[in-house]
């Protein structure tokens, strides 16, 4: 899967990898607000072909892929804010 990979204006460390490419079209109108909101400003960093076996730096490639084919999107933020809101929903 071609993978496009998005930095937001508001959050430093926060990715957004998404399934299509922004520059040929825009989100879909039921893309979460909340994220957009989070992000900012979104600028393109990188595009790569995403599978399985990808070596990725802070996620497992297989739910990106997951996330990415059922949502559309992944959202990569830096571990300890994911810490804390795994800690923040499920305490």
């Amino acid at each position: 899967m071609q993978c496009y990979v998005y930095k937001g204006d508001k959050k430093e460390d926060h990715y957004l990898y998404l399934n299509q490419d922004l520059s040929d079209e825009s989100l879909p109108d039921n893309f979460p607000q909340a994220i957009l909101d989070l992000m900012g400003e979104l600028s393109f960093v990188v595009d790569f072909e995403l599978d399985a076996n990808k070596k990725l730096a802070q996620a497992e490639a297989e739910h990106v892929l997951e996330n990415m084919q059922n949502h559309g999107f992944y959202l990569q933020m830096p571990k300890k804010d994911m810490d804390a809101l795994e800690d923040a929903y499920f305490s």
